[in-house]
């Protein structure tokens, strides 16, 4: 348990490829072993200190929004989905991070790609965890899709599942990227991008 009453994981236990299988387990398990060549050219898997790949939806409000609309902040990603039990578990930690390092230049964003049957989310699904998870974040859908959008085919599939934690820095470049949130690296992290000079 760390300082701050929150339990965390340092290992992740996550909803890895078997949990991303409930609807089309074929379809997973050959896109998982093709890797990237299982990729669109349009969507290829992000690498560390490389720009950002945008993701493009809605939010609770039904508003647009993107990953591009907090450039020049530290962006903490978290790509999750409705079902996968450790993303339920992770959205406590994720806006106590934002309350608490918001004042210094961070925006937290979840992006879930698959509602609790793996269909895309809509924004009532947006609501519904806004709602359970007392949340004040911004929350989005991933509008290009749900199995093969472009959150889940350039950062959910480079770890290879959900949740994938994403921190990119000022420049919109990306810093670090994890399976589940393991607290205290996640912060050291986000201190020291917040540490940084603005470009």
């Amino acid at each position: 348990m760390g300082s701050n009453g929150l339990v965390y994981r340092r290992l992740w236990p996550a909803c890895m490829l078997a949990a991303t299988l409930p609807l089309n387990a074929a379809r997973a398990e050959e896109a998982f072993e093709d890797g990237p060549s299982a990729l669109s050219a349009g969507a290829r898997p992000q690498k560390l200190g490389q720009p950002v790949t945008d993701i493009h939806g809605i939010d609770a409000d039904g508003a647009p929004i993107s990953l591009a609309k907090f450039k020049g902040k530290v962006i903490l990603l978290d790509v999750s989905t409705m079902w996968c039990v450790f993303c339920k578990q992770d959205a406590a930690p994720l806006q106590y991070l934002y309350q608490t390092y918001r004042p210094k230049g961070l925006a937290v964003l979840t992006c879930l790609t698959e509602d609790v049957n793996g269909a895309a989310v809509t924004q009532a699904g947006l609501k519904q965890w806004v709602g359970t998870y007392h949340l004040t974040q911004p929350v989005m859908n991933d509008a290009s899709g749900t199995y093969d959008g472009v959150a889940e085919k350039v950062y959910a599939r480079v770890v290879g599942g959900f949740p994938t934690l994403v921190l990119i820095d000022r420049e919109f470049k990306v810093q670090y990227m994890q399976g589940g949130l393991d607290l205290p690296a996640v912060t050291a992290k986000i201190e020291a991008l917040l540490a940084q000079q603005a470009p």
